[in-house]
């Protein structure tokens, strides 16, 4: 069975400004799911490209994190013809065996990238607009249902419609609200014969169900609402790609894990949203931070501060003054980069474009995050949250630094284009010719 047991709460701030109950409501849990994979929460998943946590191999991240879930995307996997290619489709196991997941970590399988680069056309009853390798096209909402069962994730995000305007129409909306709930009907119905097959045989590899909660006022998602209400036994989690719309959960769900999807505005996002009850985040942030040649270095304490200025949350190593610094990242921190590396060397290393740069600054500030997250865990446990809350916002800038270099070669759905835009690579080669300075 998949289970989740809140263990402490500490009531916030946050409190005075909605009516919810225990949405406003900082807490630690443990979610333990049917495979056997147990997490203390709140605490994060790292976002996947392909299935792999960019620049770490997976034995680097067997090895030197505590990376404890991966965020995984079908549509990444997606091209032309979703059943032949790529070899996804015929490779005689499961999405972790075919990534190579290390099995100390849990694999959580999304049907789109998040955030999601916005698609020209608008999803249909019943199929999903996605973008491939290939360019965007049509996922069939049964090819997803019929992959969960065939990929065996360990958790599974139900498909929500989003339209691609920030305020949808009283028509847009009710397509929002029946696809959405037609489309985790599909999916529940897939997924529970299918487990309850296994449990005859033995077999405890029963997904955990992540509902999406739509980005919409209560009132205008309210049948959705209580269509959850009445699934609640069958749901193991819920899932949110806005922070503002935690508050429409029902007090009969709030017993249920909550997901960010998309966390892309910084440690600051982060203790916001623990403070309304949730309890798993996708970092998106960390590997911007990291494919920007930037290092983290932020603690989450119950110091006092004083009247100075506000402090960095991070570094950005391309700065010329690292060339000679022999000292580490950062002072007193255990991983493996900080132990065995010093500034000097990583900056060395970007200027040439090494991707062991990159290596080194991803497992950096994937440590970084599991100390955070660690921190605030403990903060809720021994009763300093607000405190510890408090003095973060006090110490750190809230905005995080931006780089000055170029980072690693970017696939297309790392950036949105307006038309027009200069290319963000420079080219690998140049012309000898010395009229030609700007390469071929």
């Amino acid at each position: 069975m998949n289970t989740f047991r809140v263990l402490k709460t500490a009531v916030t701030d946050v409190a005075a400004t909605t009516t919810q109950p225990g949405a406003a409501t900082a807490r630690t849990g443990v979610l333990n799911l049917s495979k056997g994979f147990t997490m203390q929460t709140p605490n994060f998943l790292a976002p996947t490209s392909r299935g792999v946590v960019p620049h770490l191999s997976p034995d680097n991240l067997e090895k030197n994190t505590g990376v404890e879930g991966v965020f995984v995307a079908l549509e990444d996997f997606i091209e032309k013809a979703p059943q032949r290619i790529p070899p996804l489709y015929t490779y005689p196991s499961t999405l972790r065996s075919f990534i190579s997941l290390p099995s100390s970590t849990f694999l959580l399988l999304s049907p789109r990238r998040s955030p999601g680069i916005t698609c020209p056309k608008a999803n249909s009853d019943a199929n999903l607009s996605i973008l491939t390798s290939v360019g965007f096209r049509d996922l069939p909402i049964k090819d997803y249902v019929s992959a969960v069962v065939r990929l065996e994730p360990d958790i599974v995000l139900g498909i929500a419609d989003i339209a691609n305007t920030v305020s949808p129409g009283k028509n847009r909306v009710q397509k929002m609200v029946n696809r959405t709930e037609m489309w985790l009907d599909e999916l529940l119905k897939m997924v529970y014969p299918v487990a309850a097959a296994g449990e005859k045989e033995g077999d405890k590899s029963i997904p955990a169900v992540f509902a999406p909660i739509l980005p919409l006022e209560k009132d205008r998602q309210r049948f959705y609402l209580s269509h959850l209400v009445d699934n609640v036994e069958k749901l193991a989690g819920l899932v949110f790609t806005g922070a503002e719309f935690v508050d429409v959960v029902p007090e009969e769900l709030a017993g249920l894990p909550k997901l960010q999807s998309d966390v892309m505005g910084g440690p600051h996002q982060v203790l916001e949203m623990v403070g309304r009850g949730v309890d798993l985040f996708n970092i998106g942030f960390v590997g911007v931070m990291t494919d920007a040649g930037i290092a983290l270095h932020f603690n989450f304490t119950a110091n006092e501060v004083g009247d100075e200025d506000k402090l960095e949350l991070a570094t950005d190593m391309w700065d010329a003054k690292f060339a000679t610094d022999l000292s580490p990242l950062e002072e007193g921190c255990e991983c493996y980069t900080c132990k065995k590396h010093h500034k000097a060397y990583i900056r060395h290393c970007l200027e040439a474009k090494e991707m062991t740069a990159w290596v080194l600054l991803q497992l950096h500030n994937l440590k970084v995050m599991e100390r955070f997250f660690g921190d605030v865990r403990r903060s809720i446990e021994e009763g300093w949250w607000e405190k510890g809350r408090s003095a973060f916002e006090k110490k750190y800038k809230r905005e995080m630094p931006e780089g000055t270099g170029l980072g690693p070669r970017l696939r297309g759905y790392q950036y949105k284009s307006v038309g027009g835009d200069k290319k963000l690579n420079e080219p690998a080669y140049r012309s000898l010719d010395s009229g030609d300075e700007d390469g071929l």
